[in-house]
């Protein structure tokens, strides 16, 4: 037996293994309402069609309904990203991306050897869904940040004309877009059926990975359990969190160039091989035959990813 086949062959019995475990403990677990707490439950009683995909996605953050590790973490990357993909259809799309890249370099790059072909492929194919997944997260949270300070200022108009948390809540729910409204009328019907307020704060916080909304957590839980002018410490955290935004959008102005130049450099070199292998096929068959090309083929590779994780790094800044 070959090395390529066999990798393909552990390859697939992985591939296939998870797909059964997944599937199976999927069926399963949402099968007669198990994995729903009671609260969601009674949610999905409502029949608010836009809340349906909504619900089930925090039903599977509050009870995984995977068996395996990594099931769980693509069902995390699915509640922040708000989507909501299983998942076993994250593994066939991740079978289906082998597949197509495999099948695409083997006839764009003949001269590079199967065994290191699939190999890229399966590295790629894992980390796209992934990268798509914290894509979507990424830009839901970055739109929730840019209403957060609107959704305060209103809770602190409210708490000052005498209105309750919960009251406020169900007003940025109807006033506000998602999806910043869509949370917070999860988070006000759940106060609705049982929840104490600062646990369906906190609950937000599960879903989006944001400081802020954990400062506002906090706020909240202290002032359920001591009391306090909830209005006032709100009102200075809507200031410093517009303020850090206005600077961001500066820092972020600045470094544009720089960013630019670390995707530039990054995917140049990708870009070039697959071009020459298309436009000249036999354009690296004079150095195919080396005993140490496979080996240079594969250190180039990682120096790539390694180069695209130090310019990521780079140009990363905390604001």
């Amino acid at each position: 037996m070959t090395l390529f086949t066999l990798l393909l062959s552990v390859g697939g019995a992985i591939l296939g293994f998870f797909l059964l475990v997944d599937g199976v403990s999927y069926y399963y677990v949402n099968t007669g309402g198990r994995g729903a707490s009671r609260t969601d439950r009674r949610l999905r009683s409502e029949h608010h069609p836009e809340q349906v995909s909504a619900i089930e996605v925090i039903a599977r953050q509050e009870g995984y309904t995977s068996a395996t590790p990594i099931g769980r973490y693509f069902e995390d990357l699915s509640v922040k990203a708000n989507i909501n993909l299983p998942p076993y259809r994250i593994y066939l799309i991740t079978a289906f991306l082998l597949a197509l890249l495999f099948l695409t370099m083997t006839i764009l790059l003949p001269f590079i050897p199967k065994e290191i072909l699939i190999i890229v492929a399966f590295v790629v194919a894992a980390i796209l869904p992934i990268f798509y997944l914290k894509s979507k997260a990424t830009e839901r949270v970055n739109k929730f940040q840019e209403q957060f300070p609107d959704a305060i200022d209103l809770i602190v108009r409210s708490l000052r004309v005498g209105r309750p948390l919960s009251a406020a809540l169900t007003t940025i729910a109807k006033e506000i877009p998602d999806p910043l409204g869509g949370e917070f009328e999860i988070a006000s019907r759940q106060i609705a059926y049982g929840k104490n307020t600062p646990e369906a704060i906190n609950a937000i916080t599960k879903r989006i990975d944001l400081n802020d909304v954990r400062f506002f957590a906090v706020a909240v839980q202290i002032h359920h359990e001591a009391g306090g002018n909830l209005a006032e410490i709100l009102s200075g955290l809507s200031t410093i969190i517009r303020e850090r935004f206005q600077l961001f959008r500066k820092v972020k102005a600045l470094t544009v160039e720089g960013r630019f130049s670390a995707w530039f450099l990054s995917l140049f070199p990708i870009v070039m091989i697959l071009v020459m292998g298309g436009l000249q096929p036999g354009y690296y068959e004079s150095v195919s035959n080396v005993a140490y090309f496979p080996h240079i083929v594969v250190v180039t590779f990682v120096l790539l990813i390694i180069n695209v994780i130090a310019m990521k790094m780079m140009t990363k800044l905390e604001v």
